[in-house]
């Protein structure tokens, strides 16, 4: 009895440390998402590095902040199980991989692996 009993706390234990990992690995995610956003921000208004002190750059990083934490918390509310959460990755990924100019475009379609998000959600 010992042993199985040991062996549902082990499979307990790796469950969690896969969703912990799963988090982190979202949570990744999105932090670079972010920083391409944020980059591309600052392409579109002509900022290079040098001038991110400005206030119209203090203004662009922040509004980019607080999308970033509305997506955040979409996906977060969204992607309760590890498929989800690996859906949400494959998302935000695909959105990193674009270029600033397809970022740009007002009525680009959202990326076909972010059906289902909230955020990327187009409005009608």
């Amino acid at each position: 009895m010992k042993s199985l009993s040991l062996a549902v706390l082990l499979l307990i234990a790796s469950s969690s440390l896969t969703s912990a990992g799963m988090n982190a690995n979202l949570n990744s995610a999105i932090a670079n998402m972010c920083e391409k956003l944020k980059t591309c921000a600052f392409q579109q208004m002509g900022i290079n590095a040098s001038s991110k002190q400005t206030p119209t750059a203090t203004a662009i990083n922040n509004s980019v902040n607080q999308a970033c934490a509305l997506i955040k918390a979409d996906f977060t509310s969204a992607a309760t199980t590890n498929t989800q959460k690996r859906k949400a990755i494959a998302c935000v990924s695909s959105v990193t991989k674009k270029t600033c100019s397809e970022l740009s475009q007002p009525n680009a379609p959202s990326p076909s692996a972010c059906k289902g998000f909230q955020s990327f959600k187009r409005a009608k």
